[in-house]
């Protein structure tokens, strides 16, 4: 690298975190993001090689793979990832990790016709194992009085990665020979050991944390992206394809799992997460560094771990609820089940004993129940474990709040002060977000079942509603006084019944032979949802007339969208004739008035008491859209070998959702001055109501519109490279790239007044070479849509200064 290059690299530098509360910048959720699908790819490998040494392997990878992400999050904790050049950095690794993610599966063996995958997942891994260390000591971090901590992170790094790339290479080395595997184990075996030693082995003089508010946030975060992919897999346990049978048995032992997780959830985050912050920034410099290393580097491994082995277990248990399916449940899958939440809760109780010096009554509670109705779970059929297992844990988190409801209460009055300073997304909210991922990917399976006009309208449909009843709940927890215990509870409740929804959205407007009505799951769900939340809001709404009055002017649009709804289900036509005109009526009038009770309630009764959190709340469901973008494409390369053009097209792939994404912050940052501007006022609230509840919109349609194309174009690259996209798949990418750009657009032109000129050339450009490309190979689309969104988010200049004229 230059000197310059390094000079820029120390820029950015310069620009140290400091402590306070938050701090994760946007292009660490970005990157967290494709180590989303990374970690969700863990369970297809286990899934494949389902035996002890097969799980065994996948720890391994597990292992490796969080080693990696907790030296991103350490670099996180040293360098601001949006100065200098290292949005450059980030993002050429992000390129990197999205190709460790797709080669996973094939980390030990090639797929039938392929020998490569296992070295391009060790080459990829190594590169990107090796930037944040290599960059840090070009900037010159290590220099003059930090040589020793060098030596001390390049020395593991020397050894483990001629280990994995040897592992790798032997099975083109040495093809169908049997002892390949096993030498692969153990080389894979010593090289995960090396990076832990050498991670044991940084003292506090050479380990630092910069801010402990970032270090616990970053570790929050993740716990929560694995508590997500766990959600992912209940949903994808029964396929992509949509078309299985939606049963009473799939139904409950979704609501199961769903409750298993939220039961996980809430032993870390309702006081766990913020006693660990507490306590860490209350220690002297040096024993902060090596706690903090201990509990959160080191003993959040087994509890990642563990939820992907839950993940795995809730996948087989899913896929085993019908009498004809029973078969695939047996041992390994309750060891995998019950073990996954067993890990877990042992890797909290050590965080907990390691991050402040306490014993979690609870916690151990769970794990002495779970111990305990182990042999019943073993000879339980697969429903009946999965209830075993949400009665342990439900079990323990009620003792909480009885048995031990005192001691439980000191705690919380003890992290109040941490709790109140934790200003930017809470735990629950974001959990909400992350299961919208798994009813963003269920949008595009509709679509793809029925590519036509009508389909693709279909999948519009559903998605204005999923959206206004998401948005209804960031507005609940925006007008609400403090987060109390009955919010968030209603937010865990209305993730569930979205959960619920999003196995149906598939069968949303058919009906398939031996299952429940698709149709009628989709509305009464919705249903429940906005009831639900009308009866949250008004229990907020309590002692202050003026949001009661706002409530009672709400709930006039959505019970008439609620009754046109149920109208819709009630003139459904049987099975096997197609849908009468008098409900696709009822569809499209319910979403019309739905959407619309944002204006006709006026823009005062949409009061914003957090002007602060609305934006970021709206940045994050940006971010879910482009992680289900990640995992739809990711999910094409599911069955085919690792080539060159597959991989041409995943750089690509990651090149333009970076460059959307990088659109959208830079706009977005526009907005945030002229949201300073306005305040809070009835113009603040008209002018956040326009550009979070409705453009918004228009930008997560795009988004998944966008992930409906990639993937079509990253399948078609793996079978067909020099074809040209189907017609779908080319008018979804095109398509969805239009209304993204649009959609920025609009945002702008509400934002500023006036349009960007240059941006507006982006957006021409595309709307042009839409119908040109389509008789191109794909890989041509993909080259141009890049291209124009790089220059789209990279020769924009922001405005100083929004104007001052009212909307």
């Amino acid at each position: 690298m230059s000197a310059s290059g390094a000079g820029r690299i120390r820029a950015a530098v310069s620009g140290r975190i400091q402590p306070g509360p938050g701090g994760v910048t946007r292009l660490e959720l970005f990157l967290d993001l494709v180590f989303v699908y990374a970690f969700f790819n863990v369970t297809a490998l286990m899934s494949a090689n389902f035996h002890p040494v097969g799980l065994f392997e996948g720890f391994l990878v597990v292992a490796l793979l969080w080693r990696c992400w907790a030296s991103y999050a350490w670099f996180g904790n040293t360098v601001r990832f949006d100065r200098g050049i290292m949005p450059l950095v980030v993002f050429g690794a992000a390129a990197g990790i999205f190709v460790v993610a797709v080669t996973l599966p094939v980390a030990y063996a090639d797929r039938p016709g392929g020998r490569w995958g296992p070295l391009v997942f060790a080459v990829a891994f190594v590169l990107v194992r090796l930037v944040p260390v290599a960059v840090t000591t070009l900037a010159g971090l290590n220099a003059g009085d930090r040589p020793l901590f060098a030596r001390r992170a390049w020395l593991p790094l020397c050894v483990t990665s001629p280990l994995l790339l040897a592992a790798a290479s032997l099975p083109a080395l040495l093809p169908d020979r049997p002892p390949v595997r096993l030498a692969q184990v153990v080389l894979f075996t010593v090289a995960t050991a090396v990076d832990y030693a050498g991670l044991a082995g940084l003292g506090s003089g050479d380990w630092r944390i910069g801010s402990v508010g970032h270090w616990a946030e970053r570790h929050s975060l993740i716990v929560l992206v694995a508590l997500g992919e766990t959600i992912i897999s209940i949903g994808t346990s029964r396929g992509l394809v949509g078309d299985p049978p939606i049963t009473w048995s799939v139904l409950g032992g979704s609501a199961l799992g769903v409750l298993v997780v939220i039961m996980l959830w809430w032993t870390y985050f309702d006081l766990a997460r913020f006693a660990a912050e507490q306590s860490l920034r209350r220690l002297p410099g040096g024993a902060t560094s090596l706690v903090g290393r201990d509990a959160y580097a080191l003993l959040h491994l087994p509890m990642v771990g563990g939820l992907i082995l839950l993940a795995l277990g809730l996948k087989h248990a899913l896929s085993a609820t019908e009498v004809s399916t029973a078969g695939r449940w047996g041992t390994g899958s309750v060891l995998a089940l019950h073990g996954g939440a067993l890990l877990y809760l042992l890797g909290l109780l050590a965080f907990e004993k390691r991050g402040f010096d306490l014993v979690g009554r609870s916690v151990a509670l769970g794990i002495g129940l779970l111990l305990a109705a182990a042999p019943v779970a073993l000879n339980a059929p697969a429903l009946g474990s999965l209830a075993i297992l949400a009665a342990c844990l439900g079990t323990a988190v009620i003792a909480d709040r009885t048995v031990f409801a005192g001691r439980h209460r000191r705690l919380h009055e003890a992290v109040a002060g941490t709790v109140r300073r934790v200003t930017a997304v809470r735990p629950h909210q974001l959990f909400l977000d992350l299961i919208v991922v798994y009813a963003f990917i269920q949008i595009t399976v509709l679509v793809t079942r029925q590519p036509s006009p009508a389909g693709l309208a279909q999948g519009l449909g559903v998605l204005a509603l999923l959206w206004w009843s998401w948005c209804m709940y960031a507005w609940l927890e925006s007008v609400a006084p403090r987060v109390s215990t009955l919010v968030r509870a209603t937010v865990l409740a209305a993730g569930a019944l979205t959960f619920v929804l999003g196995v149906a959205i598939p069968q949303a407007f058919s009906r398939v032979p031996g299952g429940l009505p698709g149709p009628l799951i989709v509305v009464a769900c919705y249903v429940a949802l906005r009831a639900l939340h009308l009866a949250a809001l008004f229990r907020v709404a309590r002692g202050d007339p003026v949001l009661r009055a706002q409530a009672a002017r709400a709930a006039v649009p959505t019970a008439a969208a609620l009754a046109l709804l149920v109208g819709a289900t009630l003139t459904f036509p049987p099975l096997g004739r197609p849908i009468p005109p008098a409900t696709a009526v009822c569809w499209t009038a319910a979403v019309v008035v739905d959407l619309a009770g944002g204006y006709l309630t006026s823009a005062r009764d949409q009061g914003i008491r957090s002007i602060g959190q609305w934006p970021h709340r709206y940045n994050l469901v940006v971010l879910v859209a482009l992680g289900e973008g990640f995992i739809s494409t990711g999910v094409a390369l599911a069955d085919t070998s690792i080539s060159a053009a597959s991989l041409v097209t995943v750089a690509l792939i990651v090149t333009l959702l970076a460059a959307l994404w990088w659109t959208y912050v830079g706009t977005d940052r526009v907005l945030d001055r002229r949201l300073s501007q306005v305040s809070t006022g009835p113009r603040g609230a008209a002018l956040a109501r326009d550009v979070y509840t409705y453009l918004h919109l228009l930008t997560v349609a795009g988004l998944i519109l966008v992930a409906l194309g990639l993937t079509t174009a990253l399948a078609q690259a793996a079978q067909r490279p020099g074809a040209p996209l189907a017609s779908l798949g080319h008018a979804a990418l095109h398509g969805g790239v239009l209304v993204f750009l649009a959609a920025d657009q609009l945002i702008w032109r509400r934002a500023t007044g006036r349009f960007c000129r240059r941006r507006m050339l982006g957006l021409l450009v595309v709307a042009l070479a839409a119908p040109a490309t389509a008789a191109l190979p794909s890989l041509a689309s993909l080259v141009l849509l890049a291209a124009v969104g790089v220059a789209v988010a990279t020769t924009t200049s922001l405005p100083a200064v929004a104007p001052p004229g009212g909307p």
